[in-house]
């Protein structure tokens, strides 16, 4: 796939994003492996609706360094880290949807009890531990939660999912979200106090 498809690909998959409800305004990021050097990501600050292929960034996975007049997201290290570490990943979605950030503000991690699910996540969908954003330390708690998996929660800040492909990726964002709203409904439900 060349530069221009990934652009094309990024600016339609923010689209998607805000269809599924998984981002607002400006909130989250994703970005695509352009090759073993570069990344193409989302710039900071221009809403979903706005951005246009040419507003994305490409960025030196390691060194971070990037091109043009636009800066990229503030979480670039998180993306440019997985990518680092995995050369199977593709694709990478960091949002902070409204149950994955219950987990979230709560600071737990989530338990998969979908065997559809937990190919993708482990037994449970770690907890990256808190980091400021755009820190190192938040890039290096979430790529140790992450492990070998596909997704993690950032603790009070939102979720990771990471993907073969942008198509996964934001498979993945979804299932885990859909996820996360029937485990925490089911127990409301149920009128557990604890999520023991």
């Amino acid at each position: 796939m060349d530069e221009r498809e990934i652009r094309e690909k990024l600016k339609d998959c923010g689209i998607r994003l805000l269809r599924a409800g998984l981002v607002q305004g400006t909130w989250g990021n994703l970005s695509m492996r352009l090759d073993g050097q570069y990344m193409i990501v989302t710039p900071s600050g221009i809403d979903y609706r706005r951005l246009r292929p040419e507003d994305m960034v490409k960025v030196d996975i390691r060194s971070l360094q990037y091109e043009g007049e636009l800066k990229p997201t503030s979480e670039k290290g998180i993306h440019g880290g997985i990518y680092a570490a995995r050369p199977e990943i593709n694709a990478v979605i960091h949002t902070h949807s409204k149950y994955c950030c219950v987990f979230a503000a709560a600071r737990r991690p989530v338990p998969v009890e979908d065997d559809r699910l937990q190919p993708f996540f482990g037994s449970e969908v770690g907890l990256a531990r808190y980091g400021l954003p755009g820190s190192e330390q938040l890039q290096k708690n979430t790529l140790d939660a992450l492990g070998n998996n596909y997704g993690c929660i950032l603790a009070a800040h939102g979720m990771v999912c990471a993907g073969k492909s942008l198509d996964e990726a934001f498979s993945l964002c979804r299932a885990l979200e859909e996820y996360c709203r029937k485990y925490i409904e089911s127990r409301y439900r149920e009128g557990e106090r604890s999520w023991n």
